[in-house]
């Protein structure tokens, strides 16, 4: 079953590069109406063609059904390679196209993110493997109303594009195309008609007049915005929070209860008639008599006289001219000033009077006078003797110096005798040689390949001084060659996989100067059919 089809996809292979894709439809739909539908017991080339057969149907035009297909070989290569592999990529990339061609824009553009961590790790930032997949996620973005960040993406991009691999590459002008169609949908006409045009000059320039592509770009410029897109509003930025209102500070203490609010806590009181004798002793002002029906507790000290007055409950009707009743606002004088308007139960107190001065304190204590502090005459002279000091250690350190250096610089005496000559320097060994740069146009050395039946192995020698990247291409023996990777500046080895066990084939190795010079090795083949 295996070999049955590997030689099925080369078949498929061969109707695709044919341009018979209904063909390739219907020979792969044929082989897989029989293979297991598990993907835990799915080989190599079962995964492969499951993999084609989506392509061919995404191709065709028709994603709903291309999409078992391609989540059966993500699955399948996930389990036969790992998440690493290059088949594996490819077919996660595959599964993308169609999640997102049938509106599963969440789940693919999670997959074209795992694609570009990938294919980064395996062939750097600048590859065109990598930027391609930026572009896709980026459409997959926009798709997803994420309009700013799909058109950033899409511009870093095709300036690092652009940068890398010049302005007349194909990938290049279809992502500039692209930018400039959705600036257009999201109304920047200004930004749209400067990229759109610059992709129609590019494709004049680099490009022949009956490309496709060039088609393509020529009828995206002159279409019109797409009418049902909308790009979402931005969010709101949060209104700041108005500065807290200036509470004013009331004590819960001094609050008076309204008269219509009544007690809450406390039963009713009748307050004592002033004629009725009182248990505990009240307030006796100086200079009246104090009642002598009852003996008073203990006497306070003076500034607690008022606080024990605070609780009781003086009659409202009592005259206010009484000399021993004391003020009937309860507001604490610590209050008065922290507010300017008076809130509702609450009474500004005035400034209690001046107590008088009392006829005990102060009392006025003689003391002795402190003693002056003597003076210590010869201090200014043992100061004046250690800077003095200090400044001939200085001159003598300063005049040992200067002699030193005479003697330096003074000649050693002539003699008769002739100086003996110093013995001649050893020669040093060779110093180690950095191998001259090539010439540029130099292509890479040392071409070989290795026939691994699996895989087949490529290495070559990157020219010294070179600095651009690497094209592997190849195909079957005797047909034209595609291109296989694109790899970073000093790569010097690949290996491909998923290709025929019994089908020879041939490879080149171009190392890309610049954009006008490409130098290529010639081909070097396998020999499986000796």
């Amino acid at each position: 079953m295996s070999s049955g089809f590997a030689d099925l996809t080369v078949q498929a292979h061969q109707l695709v590069s044919e341009g018979d894709l209904t063909g390739a439809e219907r020979l792969l739909a044929d082989a897989l109406s029989d293979a297991d539908p598990r993907p835990d017991n799915a080989s190599p080339e079962l995964a492969e063609a499951a993999g084609l057969q989506a392509r061919v149907l995404v191709a065709l035009g028709e994603p709903h059904s291309a999409r078992g297909w391609a989540a059966f070989a993500y699955a399948a290569a996930t389990r036969l390679f790992g998440r690493s592999d290059e088949r594996t990529v490819t077919a996660a990339a595959t599964l993308a196209a169609v999640l997102h061609r049938v509106g599963s824009d969440a789940r693919a553009a999670r997959l074209y993110s795992d694609v570009i961590i990938e294919l980064t790790a395996r062939d750097g930032p600048e590859s065109q493997r990598v930027l391609a997949a930026h572009a896709d996620l980026a459409t997959v973005e926009y798709a997803r109303g994420q309009c700013e960040v799909a058109r950033d993406r899409l511009q870093d991009a095709w300036e690092l594009h652009r940068e890398v691999y010049g302005d007349g590459h194909p990938s290049g002008i279809k992502m500039l195309a692209k930018l400039g169609a959705m600036e257009r949908d999201c109304g920047r006409y200004a930004d749209a008609h400067e990229h759109l045009t610059l992709a129609e000059e590019l494709c004049r320039q680099h490009l022949d007049p009956d490309d496709p592509l060039a088609t393509q770009v020529a009828g995206l410029a002159r279409a019109a915005a797409d009418p049902d897109h909308v790009c979402p509003a931005p969010a709101p930025a949060p209104a700041p929070e108005p500065p807290p209102a200036r509470t004013t500070p009331v004590v819960p203490a001094a609050r008076v209860p309204p008269r219509d609010e009544g007690p809450h806590d406390l039963p009713p009181y009748n307050p004592p008639a002033l004629d009725e004798p009182v248990e505990t002793p009240l307030y006796h002002p100086p200079g009246r008599a104090a009642e002598t029906a009852h003996v008073p507790t203990p006497r306070t000290a003076p500034e607690a006289d008022t606080d024990a007055l605070d609780d009781y409950p003086w009659p409202p009707d009592e005259p206010a001219d009484q000399p021993w009743r004391p003020g009937a606002d309860p507001l604490p004088p610590t209050v008065v000033g922290l507010t300017g308007d008076e809130p509702d139960g609450v009474r500004r107190v005035p400034p209690a009077p001046p107590e008088p001065p009392s006829r005990y304190l102060p009392v006025h204590v003689p003391r002795p006078p402190a003693a002056e502090r003597r003076t210590l005459p010869w201090l200014p002279l043992v100061v004046l003797g250690v800077v003095v000091a200090l400044l001939l250690g200085t001159i003598a350190v300063i005049a040992g110096v200067s002699r030193v250096d005479d003697r330096r610089d003074t000649p050693p005496p002539a003699t008769g005798a002739p100086a003996s000559s110093a013995p001649p320097p050893t020669s040093a060994g060779p110093a180690p040689s950095t191998p001259a740069a090539a010439k540029p146009g130099t292509p890479p050395g040392s071409f070989t390949l290795t026939d691994r039946r699996d895989s087949i192995v490529l290495s070559w020698t990157y020219p010294p001084g070179a600095e651009g990247p690497v094209v592997v291409a190849g195909g079957r023996a005797g047909q034209p060659q595609g291109t296989f990777a694109t790899l970073p500046a000093g790569s010097a080895d690949y290996i491909a996989y998923g290709l025929d066990r019994t089908t020879d084939y041939c490879f080149t190795v171009a190392l890309v100067w610049s954009t006008d010079t490409v130098a290529r090795t010639g081909p070097v083949c396998t020999t499986r059919r000796r």
